[in-house]
């Protein structure tokens, strides 16, 4: 191989890395792990790999040289992918805010959970251990919080609830720390 042939080569090496980090750092953000999808890293893993190989099979048969570029990736694919996931997780924590409020004699707590975006509304019912629980999606629109779950749709706006199926009126919420 001439001096010419390998920094061909090695640019191309370079540029496929490239490639490789924009894409798996998009596919990172786009998946936005959280600390419960511990599982849900093993697929997109092997998913990198096999294309990688492929390419590299189908390359080895074309263009030897260019093969080797594509199972050296099949190795440093999910190794970059693992560095972004756990990137993401670092940068994105999990954390939970805690509201309590009251409708007639009836006691609830609204938690909301920051990555994923979840939240959740628990009637404490003091002479049971269980509760009724109502959880769904959320998303910020302004200086609000959209509620959205199967059966209703709430707004979280300056510690008051708006929108609650159990009261048709506006909820003060004392938050807990």
């Amino acid at each position: 191989m001439t001096k010419s042939e390998t920094k061909i080569l090695v640019g191309i090496g370079v540029l496929i890395l490239l490639i490789d980090i924009f894409l798996l750092k998009i596919w990172v953000a786009d998946i936005e792990p959280n600390i419960f999808m511990s599982n849900g890293i093993s697929f997109p893993r092997f998913k990198t790999i096999g294309i990688n190989l492929l390419i590299a099979i189908v390359l080895y048969f074309i263009k030897k040289r260019y093969s080797a570029l594509f199972f050296i990736n099949a190795i440093v694919c999910p190794l970059l992918f693992t560095f972004f996931w756990n990137s993401w997780i670092e940068n994105n924590p999990y954390s939970t805010t805690e509201y309590t409020f009251k409708v007639e004699d009836r006691n609830f707590v609204l938690s909301i959970d920051k990555n994923p975006d979840y939240f959740g509304i628990d009637e404490i019912i003091s002479e049971s251990k269980d509760s009724n629980m109502t959880v769904g999606m959320y998303e910020k629109v302004g200086d609000t919080l959209k509620l959205t779950s199967l059966q209703e749709t709430m707004y979280l706006y300056k510690n008051q609830l708006i929108g609650f199926s159990q009261s048709p009126n506006e909820i003060e919420l004392n938050k807990t720390e």
